[in-house]
C-alpha cells in the first residue's frame, strides 16, 4: 500500500493524545474512496497497528481494558502511549 500507515495511525494518535482512543476504522475510512470499501482496508490497519503496538507506542482496548489486537474478536480502540 503506497499510504504508510503507520504514519497515519500514529498521527491520529498524536491528534488524540494520551487519554484518548480511537477506532481502527477511523484510518480505514480516511483511505477509502467508496462508501463501504473502508471494511476491505481493516485487515492492513490492523496488522499496521499491531506492529506499532508491538514498538512500544500503542496499545489495543476493548472495553477499557487492554487486550491482544491479534486474537480479540469484536471492536477495539487504539491508544498511544507515554514515553
Amino acid at each position: 500500500m503506497a499510504v504508510n500507515l503507520n504514519e497515519m495511525i500514529m498521527s491520529m494518535a498524536k491528534k488524540r493524545g494520551l487519554a484518548k482512543t480511537f477506532c481502527p476504522s477511523e484510518i480505514a475510512r480516511q483511505l477509502s474512496s467508496k462508501e463501504d470499501e473502508w471494511r476491505t482496508l481493516m485487515d492492513p490497519v490492523r496488522i499496521a497497528a499491531a506492529r506499532l503496538i508491538d514498538q512500544g507506542l500503542l496499545v489495543c482496548k476493548q472495553h477499557g481494558e487492554i487486550v491482544n489486537i491479534r486474537t480479540v474478536k469484536g471492536p477495539i480502540r487504539l491508544q498511544m502511549v507515554e514515553h
